[in-house]
Formats: C-alpha cells, sequence, structure tokens
C-alpha cells in the first residue's frame, strides 16, 4: 500500500488516431487536492474518460486506491464511479426533476439508506448550500448559480474520498457560489478527502491545492507544489500566468 488514491503511469490515450494524451505519468496521495490546468484542447479534459469513466483503451495503467481500472468488469466499473464525485461545466441535471429529487439520485441507487434517512441527509445539504428556496423547482427555473450548487450537492451527498470538478466555475458570480467554495474550503482541512480540480483558472484555487500540474499538447510541462506554482521560472507556467503570445507555446 502506497497511500496513493490515484497513480497514473506512462498513460497514452488516442481517439480515431489522433493522440490526445502523451505518456502522462502522476500520482495523488488521499487527503491531496490537485489542480490541472492548461490552454484549451491540451489534453486534460480527456482525463474524464479515463479517470471517472475507467475507459480502457489506453496504453499504461491507472490505480485507484492501488487497483487498476483497467481489471474492473461491469459490475466493478458501477462501483468505481459511484465512489467519486464529479461536477461538469454542462452539469448534467435531469430535467425532469426537481432539485431535491436530482440530489437524492445517487443515495437511492447506491446506498441502504431508508427514504426517511435519505431525505434526512439530502436536506442537511440543501441547507449547507442554501438550496431551500428552490428545492422543489427544475433544472429549468435555476438560476446559474442554483444550477452550480444542485450538481455539486449531487456529487458530495455521499461523501466521496474524490471529488473531480472540471470547468465548473468558469461563468459563475464568486458571490453567489460562496457557500460551494466555504464547503471546499472546509472539506480540504480533511486528510481522507481529495480534489482534482480541472481548470483554465489555476489562481483561483491557489488556497486550497496542494499540487499543480500544466498540460500542453498532451504533455505534462509543469509540475509542483504551492511555492513552485507561485515562483518557477518555468517558460510555460510563466507564459501561461502572464497570457502572452510570447515563450513556448503556439497561441492559435
Amino acid at each position: 500500500m502506497n497511500n496513493f488514491i490515484l497513480d497514473i503511469q506512462n498513460v497514452t490515450y488516442s481517439i480515431n488516431n489522433i493522440e490526445y494524451i502523451s505518456n502522462i505519468t502522476f500520482s495523488m496521495r488521499a487527503g491531496e487536492h490537485l489542480v490541472i490546468f492548461g490552454p484549451e484542447n491540451s489534453g486534460m479534459t480527456k482525463l474524464f474518460n479515463l479517470i471517472i469513466q475507467a475507459e480502457p483503451e489506453y496504453k499504461g495503467d491507472i490505480f485507484y486506491k492501488d487497483k487498476s481500472t483497467k481489471t474492473l468488469d461491469y459490475f466493478g466499473k458501477l462501483m468505481h464511479k459511484r465512489d467519486i464525485g464529479y461536477v461538469h461545466g454542462d452539469y448534467g441535471l435531469l430535467s425532469n426533476m426537481t432539485v431535491e429529487q436530482n440530489i437524492s439520485l445517487p443515495l437511492e441507487y447506491h446506498s441502504n439508506l431508508s427514504i426517511s434517512e435519505i431525505k434526512e441527509q439530502v436536506g442537511a445539504i440543501i441547507s449547507v448550500l442554501r438550496l431551500e428556496h428552490c428545492k422543489k423547482l427544475r433544472p429549468i427555473d435555476l438560476s446559474g448559480s442554483e444550477i452550480l450548487k444542485t450538481t455539486f450537492a449531487r456529487a458530495v451527498v455521499m461523501d466521496p474520498d474524490l471529488l473531480y470538478i472540471e470547468h465548473a466555475f468558469k461563468s459563475q458570480c464568486p458571490l453567489n457560489i460562496k457557500h460551494v467554495t466555504d464547503f471546499l474550503i472546509e472539506r480540504s482541512g480533511r486528510s481522507d478527502k481529495s480534489l482534482i480540480h480541472i481548470t483554465y483558472y489555476p489562481q483561483d484555487f491557489i488556497d486550497i491545492s496542494d499540487s499543480f500540474i500544466m498540460f500542453f499538447n498532451g504533455e505534462i510541462v509543469f509540475s509542483g507544489g504551492r511555492e513552485d506554482f507561485l515562483n518557477s521560472d518555468n517558460p510555460y507556467l510563466i507564459q501561461y500566468k502572464n497570457n502572452s503570445i510570447k515563450g513556448p507555446m503556439a497561441i492559435l
């Protein structure tokens, strides 16, 4: 046991002979909070297929809690997806269900809780994220921040060990989602909970992140801790932070 919650070893990932990820290796320990960033089409968004979906068509290997995801059968993949909470920028709420029903779904499908216990647990997260006023509304009737908070609540209602957030905050008003960011800050203090944040704005998460990885053209071009991110002279990182056309990355 190496205490890695996630260990990616020499992974190359292609679709229709187009290589999106090229021989990447990185790992994260339980309790670590990782930000992955880079320009558009750098390969980082393809990680979802590998880490969450347990997509088998890649070279190399991925270990989640010391077990290769390549060895998972159909049932094993379902349990794997249940074990990871994730939030996407497209959110993916079910349009014919209310806020309360959307949040309840993971517990109804993947827990042994009674109806009353599910209602109590869902009610608690609704209260924390200040969704009481809209819990009977459907997604079409929600504001952008209410949609995000509902999606976030659904992702964390089962208290997953790994939370994966991909471009979920990019169009949100920071004030309106403060309860979400406060929740993340509190969660970051737990030694048994880990976070992967895929973003174009790594500086927004400097206070709650331990490690930073930058992708470009499917490769890792920078990796380091918080101090490295702030002070490194890595030319890719400097160009990205300065939003500059001058540097090793060609901007289309």
